[in-house]
């Protein structure tokens, strides 16, 4: 007698405060970059879905913005962003790092109140801090938000990511999947390559430019042996335009070899990239152009 194999499926959404490794946890869960990393905050800006399939689950993975406080018309999409990932959530993780103090997660576990469904403390970065440091951080979160249950992980190294993704399989309910059983993303490649490309200019320029850039792929096309990639870098200021190319282009130079490696890992193919630096005066604020861009809540 064959045993009935009970599958299960769900959200999951990632929670906290910027630069706790949201986007490492998602990335190193799958295997695959879906998500860009940098230390500044709001790197992430739209809700990206990582989804890890097994044989007897499918594990739907939200990475949002980081929580913040709003100044500017995309501001306000990003926390659209995050308080809209609560909606269909089966649980959360609320991801942080052991030199959390009080005053820092505050303001974001108080936005928890209302979700009634379990949030599970993840504590990040292990590997960086002493065990006391960990278990002080764990005792303190834990007596200001009743927990589900905590975990100490390094979604660098991916200790500990087992034992979280087998409890979150617990707690799902029984549902087919959501999606089919070899996608990872529901993100378009041409969408996480304008990803990529962005992470690198985040990686590589150091003052605030990086804040007001955005990259749109205008062309995606096979030809023959690679693929050809045409890209678009808008940055608010002329004078940011200068930063990004660079002396004698050396800058765009940099940033195109290294977003180029990371595109071919993900396309698995050889790519011609093609990168444009043009100029769109104080974007964040024309609702006109973030629409177009689609940084809207409808």
């Amino acid at each position: 007698m064959v045993d009935h194999l009970v599958f299960k499926s769900g959200f999951v959404t990632l929670w906290g405060r910027p630069n706790v490794g949201k986007s490492t946890f998602i990335n190193s869960v799958l295997d695959h970059k879906i998500s860009i990393v940098s230390e500044k905050p709001q790197t992430t800006r739209k809700m990206i879905k990582g989804i890890l399939n097994r044989l007897d689950c499918q594990i739907v993975f939200i990475d949002t913005p980081g929580l913040h406080v709003p100044v500017d018309p995309l501001g306000k999409y990003l926390s659209y962003q995050w308080q809209s990932s609560l909606l269909d959530a089966d649980c959360l993780l609320y991801l942080t790092t052991p030199d959390t103090k009080p005053s820092d997660d505050r303001f974001y576990l108080e936005q928890l109140r209302s979700f009634h469904r379990p949030v599970f403390l993840v504590v990040n970065k292990t590997d960086l801090y002493k065990t006391d440091s960990i278990q002080k951080a764990i005792q303190m979160l834990s007596g200001q938000f009743p927990f589900h249950q905590s975990f100490t992980i390094s979604a660098l190294t991916r200790s500990g990511l087992e034992e979280c993704i087998q409890k979150i399989k617990e707690i799902l309910p029984e549902n087919p999947p959501f999606f089919d059983l070899d996608q990872i993303s529901d993100t378009y490649e041409r969408d996480i390559v304008g990803e990529i490309i962005r992470e690198k200019i985040w990686l590589n320029i150091y003052q605030e430019i990086p804040y007001g850039v955005e990259v749109r792929v205008e062309e995606f096309t096979e030809r023959q042996d690679l693929i050809y990639i045409r890209a678009i870098i808008y940055v608010e200021k002329n004078s940011h335009r200068k930063i990004i190319i660079g002396r004698e282009g050396s800058m765009l130079k940099k940033i195109g070899s290294e977003a180029r490696k990371d595109i071919e890992n993900l396309l698995g193919r050889g790519v011609y990239l093609d990168l444009w630096v043009k100029t769109q005066l104080n974007w964040r604020n024309k609702t006109d152009i973030l629409k177009r861009w689609g940084y809207t809540t409808r």
